[in-house]
């Protein structure tokens, strides 16, 4: 490989004899060098390897802020992910997490710790990202010696919800947990009922919830709608107490968010809050 640029002495930009071009760490690879010559390959603790268009630039300022520890614990948490998880996250997931973990270890060395407001949510509803969180936890402690807390592991895990859901920002990360916990302590209040959290009926409405509130909030519900009227029509006359706790959840969306449902977003809704309440089944 080529050094194509020196960020510092322990990271540099270089290229392979095929074009492709890397952020590559170790310890003294861009110590007295010059762009242009070879990567010392002994020396390399870890490539990442980046698009044929620039390095953006919040990567670059990342690597004059921190440290090459950082790069590497962040290798290591997504590496963990992927396997939990066996998902394909958006590229920038590196620079937020990296981005996020050096600015939070600075607060904690200032004893500036911050409770997250949406702590449960996030446990309850993303327990395979908050198990990512956790052990960024462990990793952050066995890079940096710093024990954190639980509600560190929740923002961490919000990174990763955010980079699921086609990075589109996590102000809708927040504003779609903030919506489904509403729908679900609305869902609760309106059955008197505490729904079984550990059922698959339960997992299933998640992601259904998920998924219909991310295109909500894009407004692409549209999209999609067919308008059945008669599939409509007859999951109302089944399922009467279902469907007018769906219309509770409906004029809460339009109270809240002004968008309100397709007529499909209301048969899938009321088909599922029939089946999360349903002490016996699926009661379909």
């Amino acid at each position: 490989m080529i050094i194509r640029q020196i960020f510092n002495n322990n990271v540099i930009r270089a290229e392979d004899q095929v074009g492709h071009e890397f952020v590559v760490i170790g310890n003294g690879l861009g110590f007295k060098k010059k762009m242009g010559q070879r990567v010392d390959e002994d020396k390399i603790e870890k490539t990442f390897m980046l698009k044929p268009d620039n390095v953006p630039q919040k990567l670059i300022d990342l690597i004059g802020e921190t440290s090459a520890d950082y790069f590497s614990l962040a290798d290591e948490i997504v590496g963990f992910a992927k396997m939990e998880m066996g998902d394909v996250f958006n590229e920038n997931i590196y620079i937020t997490l990296i981005d996020h973990i050096h600015f939070a270890i600075a607060r904690y060395r200032n004893s500036m710790n911050i409770k997250n407001a949406l702590f449960w949510q996030i446990k309850k509803f993303y327990p395979k990202e908050f198990a990512v969180g956790q052990k960024a936890l462990i990793l952050i402690k066995k890079y940096f010696d710093l024990e954190m807390d639980q509600d560190e592991a929740s923002f961490i895990a919000m990174h990763f919800v955010n980079a699921r859901q086609d990075s589109q920002g996590m102000q809708k990360t927040v504003e779609v947990t903030k919506a489904m916990s509403d729908i679900m302590n609305l869902i609760s209040d309106y059955y008197q009922l505490k729904l079984d959290e550990n059922s698959f009926s339960y997992s299933r409405f998640i992601t259904h919830l998920q998924y219909f509130l991310q295109r909500m909030l894009n407004g692409e519900q549209e999209k999609s709608a067919s308008g059945d009227n008669f599939l409509y029509d007859q999951i109302k006359d089944k399922f009467p107490v279902a469907f007018q706790c769906m219309n509770q959840i409906n004029n809460y969306l339009e109270n809240e968010y002004e968008s309100a449902m397709t007529i499909d977003e209301k048969v899938y809704l009321t088909i599922h809050i029939q089946r999360v309440t349903s002490r016996g089944g699926s009661g379909l």
